[in-house]
């Protein structure tokens, strides 16, 4: 399919029409009024934008005009137009002069985070709910080590862990990223120790709880139930599952292929889905571009509360989302199964010189991996007289 043209005469039928990206941005660039732009982002959000040189660093940047709709057409192109004939007469110095700690939080979130990063909103929702608060207003020339550091002891006071240490690293990374652009002389982060020292997680499910977690969710309704039931039986990362598209499937072939823009590896990553998984799959009607969704316009989004009610209902406690990959891998181990094709399945890289001459991809292997699990599965959840009979495979 031939790529889309960045530059066009914008209509707000053509607006309409664009579809959100799987990560990050697309951006349309008006013809008619210099420098607007427009920009749809994953989240389905829009905002229209007028670029521009800064006089004062000589180099391009971007002014945030509003959203859309809420700024029509017509308006961001009146707005675009005002601010650059006021940068050209000199009543303007640059759009995004970045003067307290908000505002290298916006410029970074827009700049950097949104179009390089993963998760941008996640980084966000900590900056909005952890960082602006507090220190939002300070002037960034004013910012000094000892506000990090108080930062972080409020945070520590509001009884916060694990959850400092991301607050920590994106504001960090902020700090770095306006050293790197030329916004600022020092990051006084630079050298900041963790306030809280983790440790790895070590939680896997054996066959009772898994069984427990399973009935729970099996008397949920769709597709909170059917989104457990493939977190377990596929081991792949929860928000690669939460947004699969049908399109990725290939039922002929047995496949669920991942593109690349969606992994944390940012490599494609092929995944020959189980028959216990094709048949939940199968159950699930089609109601838009998203496997896991409720209105067919949005992937599923009750995955932040699941875990929640799961543990209330099946009385199994300290696990979360991520542990059913660990679940899993664990179970491969039981079933026999190698270490290096069950690494395969969780799309860990390969060692760099055997992934150099060994080209060959272990699809059968994988394929007869998880269709053991597949198997292990169902008889452990199906089956409570069976299942609790299963004796694990040395």
């Amino acid at each position: 399919m031939a790529k889309q043209p960045t530059k066009a005469r914008l209509t707000d039928q053509l607006l309409r029409s664009l579809k959100p990206p799987s990560k990050g941005f697309i951006w349309r660039t008006d013809t008619h009024t210099s420098g607007l732009t427009f920009r749809l982002y994953h989240t389905g959000r829009a905002r229209w934008f007028v670029r521009y040189t800064d006089p004062r660093r000589k180099v391009q940047d971007a002014k945030l005009l509003g959203d859309y709709p809420a700024m029509s057409l017509a308006d961001a192109r009146t707005a675009a137009t005002l601010f650059r004939a006021d940068l050209l007469q000199g009543k303007v110095s640059g759009a995004n002069k970045i003067e307290t700690i908000s505002d290298l939080i916006d410029n970074y979130h827009t700049c950097h985070s949104i179009p390089k990063t993963r998760k941008p909103e996640q980084t966000r929702v900590l900056f909005d709910q952890h960082v602006i608060p507090y220190i939002g207003k300070l002037r960034l020339d004013d910012f000094r080590r000892g506000d990090a550091i108080g930062l972080l002891d409020k945070l520590s006071g509001k009884g916060l862990t694990a959850q400092i240490n991301r607050v920590h690293a994106a504001l960090n990374g902020a700090l770095n990223w306006a050293v790197n652009e030329g916004r600022i002389e020092i990051n006084h982060m630079s050298g900041l120790r963790r306030r809280v020292k983790e440790t790895k997680r070590a939680r896997s499910l054996n066959d009772a709880e898994l069984r427990a977690v399973w009935e729970a969710a099996a008397a949920r309704s769709s597709p909170s139930r059917e989104f457990i039931q493939l977190l377990i039986l596929s081991m792949q990362r929860r928000d690669e599952i939460r947004a699969m598209r049908w399109a990725e499937l290939d039922r002929d072939a047995g496949l669920w292929i991942i593109p690349a823009s969606r992994t944390k590896a940012d490599r494609e990553h092929t995944v020959p889905l189980s028959s216990f998984a094709w048949e939940i799959l199968e159950s699930l009607p089609k109601l838009g571009p998203y496997v896991f969704t409720i209105d067919g316009k949005r992937p599923y989004a009750g995955h932040s509360k699941i875990v929640g009610a799961l543990t209330s209902e099946s009385a199994v406690t300290g696990w979360t989302l991520h542990d059913f990959r660990r679940t899993g891998r664990t179970g491969l181990s039981r079933l026999g199964v190698s270490v290096l094709v069950a690494e395969l399945i969780l799309n860990h890289a390969r060692d760099a010189m055997e992934s150099t001459y060994d080209m060959y991809d272990f699809a059968a292997e994988k394929r007869d991996a998880l269709e053991k699990w597949g198997e292990h599965v169902r008889r452990v959840v199906l089956n409570s007289e069976a299942g609790a009979r299963v004796v694990s495979i040395r």
